[in-house]
Parts: structure tokens; sequence; C-alpha cells
């Protein structure tokens, strides 16, 4: 599997962040801030050591199976302009499906209000996420490819497996190179019982490409990006064993790259710690009761109280609507200044990320329609 091809085809669906890594380097972090030991964390699947051989004949240029097992997947800006266009045939979509030669103003209103209160962000990232790693990983030329498994940062996990005839797999035509038509057996392990929240952030951070402020603030900031990003899955690949050749090297997993260094002044630092020490104070006193009592969830951990924050609705399409114990959250990303100029997330992007306000969606409809 190309690193390259992934990150042309996630970059069409405005998934502009591709990031190689190895899980190992992230099972030893959390192992070692003890986070596995109180339970706060779990240990991610790795690869048989085969998937680190260094046979000349499984290799391709940019080969990432070569030296990692999994990639980072994440958005900047990018996102929100294919997430409205794919909004736009969402409701056109309903629209068909619900047509009726009358009243078509109120068809229309219907298929919108139907559509933007299904929390359609994350069905649009799963969704073209999941498309996307299915086509990738049914290539000829990815056969190497034999199951992957999707961490999603709201904690949900689905493995997915390709070409094994063994089993009653969902089936769907597949183009070869050759321009025949096949049958690839696939299927998605869907589980919807057991949470498995992985730390986006510490991932980002053992990428080498993120820095990431564990002790002050918890942000994870980029040197060019800034805090303008957000993280949307781990994709973990399992490689065909018969690829590979068992040799002395197969079993070394890759050396972590060094970390980020810290882009921040020390001054801007301070700033954005005594704006997240407010924030923090204002959704653990019970002054946050207004957005779904966060105040009472100041026994959980970080990574838990940004999945609460993140599954939250309330109102702020506009910035006097978003709730005062929200306000600091934002503030806080937006007190780094690196990559504010060029890739902070236009008002509708920002407001609707923190309070997933529908209002945002039907305004940015009636803005696309215009």
């Amino acid at each position: 599997m190309l690193m390259s091809a992934i990150k042309q085809k996630l970059q069409n669906s405005g998934f502009d962040l591709c990031h190689p890594v190895h899980t190992a380097w992230y099972n030893h972090m959390i192992q070692n801030e003890g986070l596995i030991e109180r339970g706060a964390l779990k240990i991610l699947p790795e690869p048989s050591p085969s998937l680190q051989s260094d046979e000349d004949s499984c290799k391709e240029e940019g080969d990432m199976l070569s030296s990692y097992n999994a990639v980072l997947i994440g958005n900047t800006k990018a996102v929100w302009p294919k997430f409205v266009n794919w909004l736009v045939m969402k409701v056109e979509e309903k629209k068909i499906r619900n047509y009726s030669s009358d009243c078509m103003r109120t068809q229309h209103e219907e298929a919108v209000d139907d559509v933007i209160h299904t929390n359609p962000f994350d069905t649009y990232c799963e969704e073209s996420l999941s498309r996307s790693l299915q086509e990738l990983c049914c290539r000829d030329d990815a056969n190497k490819i034999k199951s992957y498994e999707l961490f999603w940062a709201n904690g949900k996990r689905q493995k997915f497996e390709t070409n094994n005839p063994q089993s009653q797999y969902e089936e769907h035509d597949h183009v070869s190179n050759s321009g025949s038509q096949e049958r690839q057996q696939y299927h998605c392990f869907d589980n919807k019982q057991d949470s498995f929240l992985v730390s986006m952030q510490r991932i980002a951070s053992v990428s080498g490409q993120y820095w990431h402020d564990e002790e002050n603030t918890k942000l994870c900031v980029h040197p060019v990006f800034g805090t303008w990003m957000a993280f949307r899955a781990l994709v973990i690949f399992e490689a065909e064993s018969s690829c590979f050749n068992n040799n002395n090297n197969s079993s070394v997993i890759p050396s972590a790259p060094s970390p980020c260094p810290c882009p921040l002044s020390e001054e801007e630092m301070k700033e954005a710690k005594k704006i997240f020490d407010y924030a923090l104070e204002m959704n653990t006193s019970g002054q946050g009761s207004n957005i779904g009592s966060y105040g009472t969830q100041s026994n959980k951990s970080w990574d838990e109280l940004c999945t609460f924050l993140h599954n939250q609705v309330c109102q702020g399409s506009d910035w006097e609507e978003v709730p005062e114990s929200m306000k600091p959250w934002i503030e806080l990303r937006n007190a780094i200044s690196i990559g504010r100029s060029e890739w902070k997330y236009d008002e509708a992007q920002l407001l609707y990320h923190y309070t997933k306000d529908p209002n945002i969606l039907s305004r940015e409809l009636e803005r696309f329609n215009r």
C-alpha cells in the first residue's frame, strides 16, 4: 500500500492530514505514562513481525508497510467545503426519496431538517474514510492488505477484512487494472458494544509531526497549521504474511521519529495556560451545566472529557449564542498564533465544531443555494 495513494485518495474528500506511525511507539508512550496500568487507555494491536520485513521484492518506493503499520488521518479547514457539498447532495437524495408534487418548498425544508439533525459531519467522516480505504485496499496492487482496523476519535472501533473467500462477507463489484470486473470479498466487523478510546493527540505526538502540551494546556500544535486541525481516525493495517520473508530483521520495530520541538514562545504558553485553567474551572465547577452537565464530568480522564465535549449539542450559530462555558475552549485554540492567519477555520466550521448547532448547517445550505 503506497502512502502516496492513501494521501491522494483522502485529500479528495478533504482529509489532508495523513501521517504514518507504528503502534508500538504509542503503546510504549502510554505504558511509560502509567495510563495502561490505571486503565485510562488500552494497548493498540501491533503488527506481526512480517510487517517490518526488509524483503526487497515486497518494498516499493514510499511503501508504508516496510516501516509502519498504521496511519493517522485528520483534516484542516480543507474538509469543510467538501462536507457542505456532500450535505447538499444528501438533501437532494432525501428530496428524491420523499418526492411529492405537492408543497415542494415544504418538501425541501423537511429534507434539510432531516439531514442536519442526524450528526451529519461524523457521518460524512465515516462514510468518506470507509469508502476510500475500502477502494484502496481492494485494488489489485494492494493485495498485500489482509485487513485493516479503524479506531475513530469518538471511541468507535471497526475491523475490515478483504479477500477472504472462507467467510460470508458482503460482496461488491471491483474493476481490476486490466479493466475486467471481479467480485471482491469484503466485510466490516462493527464493535458497537465496547468503546476503544485512542489518544489521538499522543498518536500525533509519536508521529513526530506535532508538539503535544500534555502538562499544561493539552493542546496539539503543528508547526504550520498550529491548532487548526482535527484527528478523525487511526487505521491499522495487517499485511498478508506470505508477502514477507521471515529474516532476522523482520521483528525489528523502526525507531520512532524525533519529537517535534515546542513551536510556542514562553509568553504564548503562559497565556494559553491561563485560558485553559479558566476553561477547566468553568466546566468542572458546575458552571458548565448549561451544556449538558459537563461540570459533573470532572472525575473523567482528559481524553474522556474531550469525547464528552465533542458529543455535546448546544446553541451557537453565532458567537453571542455560544454558552459561556464553551467560549474559553474556542479562545484557547485561537490563542496560538501559529497558523491562525492562514489556517483558522471560518466561523461556520469553528462554531459547528464546538456546538453542533444544526442551524449553522441550515445557513450553510442557504448560502450554497443562493
